[in-house]
């Protein structure tokens, strides 16, 4: 289930627009680290499953837009 998760991420972060810009800004700043990216989109598939449980929970339709809403993201400091 997990490979299933990241791969819709990784699919999701190159096709999608609203998960690209998400994907965008979790990334922001932190481009050179090494192995950033997968970190990243295993964050997205996480971010996904909360929607898709979410959705499911409430019964609704997935509205476009919902992902942007969240606040900006920092990055940790270390």
């Amino acid at each position: 289930m997990r490979y299933a998760l990241y791969q819709a991420a990784k699919v999701a972060t190159s096709l999608t627009a609203e998960f690209k810009a998400y994907f965008k800004r979790i990334l922001k700043g932190r481009e050179k680290e090494r192995g950033i990216k997968t970190k990243m989109r295993v964050k997205v598939s996480a971010k996904m499953l909360v929607i898709a449980w979410t959705l499911m929970k409430t019964q609704q339709p997935y509205k476009a837009g919902l992902l942007l809403i969240d606040e900006p993201v920092q990055p940790r400091g270390r």
